[in-house]
């Protein structure tokens, strides 16, 4: 396979692993899809963190819920939530930047930026448009803890989790492909996008995955005053942007559907679903690049 566009130098191999920064997304792709675990992709996980490559999360999962998997990991990177509609990074880091909020949960202290209308803003306009076009939708704000679990499969905990959002809504459409055309043309109207990802439709601003990718690449490159390299690696249509606009794109084919399809000279398709196939493409792209093969 080949994952870069140019042969590199022993000088770019010696600094190569000091310029790479890996996207990923989490469901299906870091994450299992049906049972939620990474245990098959720790040991890229623990080989980037000694190459001190940052792995930020790039997901549709809200603030708490990744603060909850970092602290399983024993990571703590940045990230960004809800399809791209906010970044964080930890308080305490190097990498910063001057439009950042403060947020604190217990102890931990991090910075914010989200972008677009807040969730309320969001749920209300929903609403509006349900009572004017009569759209057949259910989100999570319409949805009760027992319901977000049996549409989601997640623990009661986790599901508590999901729904503290900032940014974004994730729905289950139940109505027809001419209706969601018109649903799509009204959010347009006010800026929101609808995205689909593994299980949910998603409502949000406009800045995706790929616009999280490039703001986390610019402060980097700021910071530390070199290039970065992106890989990228998702499953989902609501990954495609990313996968697109990164440098090194990592297909993860699907369980239960058939494997995205995208235009790059350098994208690979993993072997695997899941955190297997994410750790055996981390492990062939760090190989490729490391050793120059």
């Amino acid at each position: 396979m080949q994952y870069f566009a140019k042969q590199l130098s022993s000088t770019e191999l010696y600094t190569t692993a000091s310029s790479l920064l890996v996207f990923t997304d989490l469901d299906g792709t870091l994450l299992d899809h049906d049972s939620y675990s990474f245990e098959a992709a720790v040991p890229s996980l623990n080989q980037l963190k000694l190459l001190k490559v940052p792995v930020i999360f790039n997901t549709s999962k809200t603030f708490m819920e990744v603060l909850e998997l970092q602290k399983k990991m024993a990571l703590q990177q940045p990230f960004a939530i809800e399809n791209g509609s906010a970044v964080c990074i930890p308080a305490d880091s190097p990498i910063q930047h001057e439009q950042l909020s403060p947020i604190n949960v217990g102890k931990q202290h991090w910075k914010i930026k989200t972008f677009g209308p807040s969730y309320p803003d969001i749920c209300q306009y929903l609403s509006v448009l349900r009572q004017q076009h009569h759209f057949r939708f259910q989100g999570f704000n319409d949805m009760n803890l027992s319901e977000v679990q049996l549409n989601t499969g997640l623990a009661k905990y986790d599901a508590q989790l999901a729904k503290q959002r900032m940014a974004s809504e994730p729905l289950l459409w139940n109505d027809s492909d001419a209706q969601l055309k018109v649903f799509t043309e009204k959010l347009a109207e006010h800026n929101l996008a609808v995205i689909k990802g593994g299980r949910f439709y998603h409502v949000k601003a406009k800045f995706d995955k790929a616009d999280a990718m490039h703001w986390f690449n610019k402060i980097y490159k700021d910071h530390f005053q070199r290039n970065f390299t992106n890989i990228a690696l998702g499953d989902s249509d609501n990954d495609l942007s990313m996968l697109e606009q990164a440098d090194i794109p990592v297909v993860i084919p699907r369980k239960h559907s058939q494997a995205l399809v995208i235009n790059h000279p350098n994208s690979c398709q993993a072997p695997h679903p899941g955190p297997h196939g994410w750790h055996q493409s981390m492990q062939q792209i760090l190989h490729s690049l490391l050793n120059g093969a």
